[in-house]
């Protein structure tokens, strides 16, 4: 009310009524334009089929469905295949849900992603920055035979738990035969360099963390709002960077024959990277599941068949066509 108060130096009474009605309403306008945007997204979340559905069938948010919908077309997922997928930007976790749900029951999913988040049940994850090549390297070790779940060891039982002596009965442990045992079985050096089946991709950049310590964005990452500014060329551009690290992530963990899906935000250099897709893919589509808002720019590329062979640096540094 302080910009309303100003107004309070005008002397005449009647001129003070015109005026104050006047300011009055222009802000009740104001307030309400400002409100009916907010409104109308809350409107539009509670009353969306897809986030009633992803309630109802315990799913961490309605894009589960447009994967659903993604694999049913294109048919990324198999069961009883023992695939190998990697989910990159996996919080809040509705894609690792569905992609552990439809390659059971041998199926091996892992998230990775910036932000803390508990992964959904019978889904490993990894927080991690993915442009990192140790994060590369450490999604190759998980996947690789030599990983060991649920293993146990006898160092609280005769030794407690000081750092002094843990450090000595590691150093010991190494030349173990029980330590050897856990190296890398008989495993081809194909599947070693390119341990995945599917890579699937939503990742979105996130706003930087400005104030404090605790902030809800960073530390409860799944109640977050989507990351886009508003700003559909800057949307653009920060999607086609994170698509580009997705496909080098592909290029490089990905075996021959293998399957991509990746968001992006529509804009003049969709043309590009679907030519850089295409050199790594023997078929590249564009698609935009139902489940999409009809006036969302989201756009999922799909690769399938990765091919042999292929070189990041040709990739990215060869000429448009």
């Amino acid at each position: 009310m302080e910009w309303i108060g100003r107004v309070g130096c005008v002397e005449l009474v009647p001129m003070l009524s015109r005026v104050f009605r006047k300011r009055w309403v222009v802000g009740v306008d104001v307030g309400r334009r400002f409100n009916s945007s907010s409104n109308r997204w809350v409107n539009r979340q509670q009353n969306d089929f897809y986030t009633k559905e992803a309630k109802v069938q315990n799913l961490r948010s309605r894009a589960a469905f447009k994967l659903i919908e993604l694999d049913d077309k294109f048919h990324i997922f198999k069961k009883n295949c023992s695939q190998r997928v990697l989910d990159l930007g996996f919080a809040p976790g509705a894609w690792s849900q569905v992609a552990y749900d439809r390659t059971l029951p041998n199926g091996k999913v892992l998230g990775v992603d910036i932000l803390p988040c508990r992964p959904p049940k019978g889904v490993s994850s990894l927080q991690a920055n993915i442009l990192s090549r140790k994060t590369h390297e450490l999604i190759r070790l998980y996947f690789s035979q030599s990983f060991k779940f649920n293993r146990h060891d006898n160092l609280d039982k005769n030794y407690g738990y000081f750092q002094h002596m843990l450090e000595e009965e590691l150093s010991r442990s190494k030349n173990s035969y029980e330590y050897k045992d856990t190296a890398l079985e008989s495993e081809s050096p194909t599947v070693a360099e390119y341990p995945l089946d599917v890579i699937i991709s939503d990742m979105y950049e996130p706003w930087p963390q400005t104030t404090g310590y605790w902030n809800n964005f960073t530390n409860v990452a799944y109640y977050r709002m989507a990351n886009t500014t508003g700003l559909v060329i800057k949307d653009h551009y920060m999607s086609m960077d994170l698509c580009d690290a997705a496909l080098l992530c592909a290029i490089g963990l990905l075996r021959p024959g293998g399957s991509f899906i990746c968001k992006l935000y529509t804009g003049k250099e969709d043309i590009l990277l679907e030519n850089r897709m295409k050199q790594v893919f023997k078929k590249v589509r564009r698609s935009k599941p139902k489940a999409s808002h009809k006036d969302s720019k989201e756009l999922y590329f799909v690769g399938l068949d990765k091919r042999e062979n292929v070189d990041r640096f040709e990739v990215f540094t060869s000429p448009s066509e």
